[in-house]
C-alpha cells in the first residue's frame, strides 16, 4: 500500500512535474472520467485533452494528482480492494462533508471564542442543521483541504468510527 509515501516524496515528485499519462492510469484505477479528473485537477477537459502523454503537468495539478492516487490507495486499502466500492464512496454524498450556503458566509470572529483567561459563555459552535446540503467525497476534490477532509473520513472508516 503506497499510503504511507513519504510527503517530502510527494512534494519532490509534484515540483518535478508527474507526466499527463498518469492521469490516465490513476482515473482507470477506479474508473474516473475526464470529467472528474479534470474537476480535480482544476483544469477544464479540453486543457487536459490537449495535454500530450509524455507532457509533464503543472505543479498544482500533479500535487493534486498525487493525493489523489495516495487517496485512492488508502480507499482501496479501506475497501479490500474493491475499486467498483471507491467509485461508490467517492460519489455518495456524505453527511460527514455536508456545509450550510447560509454558513459559508457566517464565519465567526475569534474574538467571538474570547480568550483563555476569559472565554465566551455565549460562544457556540455552528452545529448541524437540516438546511445542511451533504457533499460527496469526490466534489470536494477540488481544493487540498477537501484531501484532507476525504482522507479524515477513510480513517474513520477504516477504524470503525461513525460520524
Amino acid at each position: 500500500m503506497q499510503v504511507s509515501t513519504p510527503v517530502t516524496h510527494l512534494i519532490q515528485q509534484a515540483r518535478h512535474g508527474v507526466l499527463r499519462r498518469r492521469v490516465d492510469e490513476i482515473a482507470r484505477l477506479i474508473g474516473l472520467s475526464d470529467k472528474e479528473m479534470a474537476h480535480i485537477l482544476n483544469m477544464s477537459v479540453r486543457s487536459l485533452h490537449g495535454k500530450m502523454d509524455s507532457e509533464r503537468l503543472s505543479l498544482a495539478a500533479s500535487e493534486r494528482l498525487l493525493l489523489l492516487e495516495r487517496l485512492i490507495n488508502h480507499a482501496l486499502h479501506t475497501f479490500d480492494g474493491r475499486a467498483e466500492l471507491v467509485n461508490r464512496w467517492l460519489h455518495t454524498p456524505l453527511a460527514e462533508l455536508s456545509y450550510s450556503e447560509e454558513r459559508v458566509s457566517e464565519a465567526s470572529p475569534l474574538q467571538a471564542m474570547g480568550s483563555f483567561q476569559q472565554p465566551s459563555t455565549t460562544y457556540t459552535p455552528t452545529e448541524k442543521t437540516s438546511d445542511d446540503i451533504p457533499q460527496s467525497p469526490l466534489a470536494i476534490l477540488d481544493t487540498v483541504s477537501g484531501f484532507s477532509l476525504a482522507e479524515d473520513v477513510l480513517g474513520r472508516i477504516e477504524w470503525g468510527i461513525l460520524g
